[in-house]
């Protein structure tokens, strides 16, 4: 909700085309998803990455949020863009043996929140600006969210 609600066009496309909002939900979580680290691996064998080895052995942990802004899997990785198609598909639930067991069980409640919070609040809008809004600090930083995400239902109502 933070991203739709701080960039306005981004909310106003999502809007505008109920039935892509399967998408734009992708799309949310390839560009800032809850978590942005994977638990520490080992190598199982040297692994050769643009340049360098990784060894047999080495500890690794991978940057899910630096893969989903990878430039050579996305067309503009740093712009969150609601109609984007193609590219790689996101790791915002991990991948192979690794992926979510509850990734459709979120798709699903990410998609009933917004369909239900949309159709009832349309001109839902940031009650302060986006810079404002406070982000959780937690001693173990691969999650990430919102402490609040303080918010208008209707502008008609501020006075209220």
């Amino acid at each position: 909700m933070y991203h739709l609600l701080s960039k306005p066009d981004q909310h106003s496309a999502a809007l505008a085309n109920p039935e892509s909002l399967k998408q734009a939900l992708e799309e949310l979580l390839r560009y800032e998803g809850s978590v942005e680290s994977g638990t520490f691996r080992h190598a199982t064998e040297d692994i050769p990455m643009r340049g360098v080895v990784i060894p047999k052995g080495s500890l690794v942990q991978i940057a899910i949020t630096s893969a989903n802004r990878d430039p050579q899997a996305y067309a503009e990785p740093d712009r969150l863009d609601v109609t984007r198609t193609g590219g790689q598909p996101h790791l915002a639930f991990g991948h192979g043996p690794h992926y979510c067991i509850g990734a459709p069980l979120a798709r699903l409640e990410m998609h009933i929140a917004l369909t239900t919070l949309f159709r009832r609040y349309p001109e839902i809008t940031l009650a302060v600006p986006p810079h404002e809004v406070r982000w959780l600090t937690v001693p173990f930083p691969a999650f990430r969210g919102l402490a609040e995400l303080p918010v208008v239902l209707d502008p008609e109502r501020i006075a209220d």
